[in-house]
């Protein structure tokens, strides 16, 4: 049998819950250590060693969609996806004055239409 790294990354601390829901599951599973759960940006990583007979969309499922969305979390299948993801989040700039005002125009027209 052959082992799979899924690095997870999420808002807040969700590592509790999250092995809470993957010790209950049937799933065949290691937790593993990132070096510190904390990344830049308010992001925590985690990591898993998956059978490697077990899906991606199985591991969501055992998650649930509502710790998905709840903590945003992210999966990543390879070292390199990982590291890349958090050099993108690195160099996202702010938005400018321009796009901040461009985004409340929408907003504002958005809760117009729904009044």
């Amino acid at each position: 049998m052959g082992w799979v790294t899924i690095y997870i990354t999420g808002r807040e601390d969700f590592h509790e819950e999250v092995g809470e829901k993957l010790e209950d599951s049937d799933l065949r599973l290691m937790p593993g250590y990132t070096g510190g759960s904390a990344i830049e940006g308010g992001l925590y990583s985690d990591l898993y060693w998956v059978d490697e007979k077990v899906s991606l969309r199985e591991l969501k499922e055992a998650i649930g969609s509502k710790l998905i969305w709840k903590y945003r979390l992210n999966f990543y299948t390879s070292l390199e996806s990982f590291i890349e993801s958090q050099n993108k989040k690195k160099t996202t700039t702010d938005f400018t004055a321009e796009e901040r005002a461009l985004l409340a125009e929408m907003q504002a027209s958005v809760y117009r239409e729904a009044s």
